[in-house]
């Protein structure tokens, strides 16, 4: 049997990211709505969270977020050498 945790990870940082998205599109035209600011907030931590995880697991997500002394942004193999599935 094998794990799909990398395309567990990497959905729920595509789901709260897109949460995140829509929470901040609906705070755009209502910017006093106290209700939506907390869930924005919310919605955040849990792309924080789900970004983190995704990048200890399986290094940085995108190329501005290279943060170690070495230049770790090809470790992984490229979406068409099976990286991403």
């Amino acid at each position: 049997m094998t794990c799909d945790c990398g395309n567990q990870l990497l959905r729920r940082v595509y789901e709260t990211g897109f949460a995140l998205d829509d929470v901040s599109l609906y705070l755009d035209t209502h910017p006093t709505d106290r209700e939506a600011m907390n869930y924005y907030q919310y919605v955040k931590k849990m792309n924080q969270e789900a970004v983190y995880a995704y990048e200890q697991a399986y290094g940085p997500l995108m190329i501005n977020q290279v943060t170690s002394n070495n230049w770790s942004w090809i470790k992984s193999p490229w979406p068409w050498e099976g990286g991403e599935r």
